[in-house]
């Protein structure tokens, strides 16, 4: 087997298992967790990665800049370190425009959008001129190569990819999560159409993904967890 990325996951998740409210209802930007201890950590956690990954969808809803702090960006351009790779993978390209947060240079490390060859050119090209883009599939780009591609192109040893629940959910059926920091947030949000941590058409009773508690600890009322995967 080709070489792939240890996988982090990291999430914020409701008690009844959302990760976001349902997008009928949702009028602007959704954060779930309230605590600066979750924004913490996942700064921390973007710090011990070679690259950071989202699907298009979260870039359409939360246009994150998927940049470390103020404090280790400056750390690490006076030490000529290099930042994590910004990555989107999309099928299309929808939504996905130069003018995110993202590919704004000034704010972390090179951006980088892979995508599949319906990928339109109108699209590609303002994007060409933000961002590195790369064409991995017909009609969908498939988890273990796009892995494998960012080991080989990249040199990418840890990937974090912080969402959303179709992209965790093809990791996950790639056998590729290696570790899934949870935060678990007192609240509840309802909704069948609210999105989940890990989306798709699902697992079977003899291949559902099993985790190990690596640590638990509680910071206020909300709950921070690491699972373990060991895949065979």
């Amino acid at each position: 087997m080709a070489e792939r990325p240890r996988v982090l996951l990291n999430f914020a998740s409701s008690l009844d298992g959302k990760i976001s409210v349902a997008p009928q209802l949702r009028k602007e930007s959704f954060v779930m967790s309230r605590d600066r201890e979750d924004h913490r950590r996942m700064r921390e956690l973007r710090a011990s990665a070679d690259a950071i990954l989202i699907g298009a969808a979260n870039l359409r809803a939360d246009d994150p800049d998927l940049a470390l702090s103020t404090a280790e960006r400056r750390r690490r351009l006076a030490d000529g370190g290099r930042q994590p790779f910004r990555i989107v993978v999309t099928r299309a390209g929808d939504g996905v425009t130069p003018d995110r947060k993202m590919f704004d240079h000034t704010l972390g490390g090179p951006p980088v959008v892979i995508h599949s060859a319906l990928m339109p050119a109108g699209v590609r090209e303002p994007l060409a001129r933000v961002a590195t883009l790369v064409s991995l599939g017909e009609n969908s780009v498939e988890a273990s190569r796009m892995l494998e591609w960012m080991v080989r192109e990249l040199g990418v040893r840890t990937l974090l990819c912080e969402g959303g629940g179709v992209l965790a959910g093809a990791l996950f059926a790639a056998k590729a999560v290696h570790a899934l920091y949870l935060t678990l947030v007192p609240r509840i949000l309802g909704g069948a159409d609210a999105p989940t941590l890990a989306a798709g058409s699902g697992f079977l009773p003899d291949q559902i993904p099993d985790a190990k508690l690596g640590s638990l600890e509680q910071f206020g009322d909300e709950l921070y967890l690491r699972y373990d995967f060991t895949w065979s």
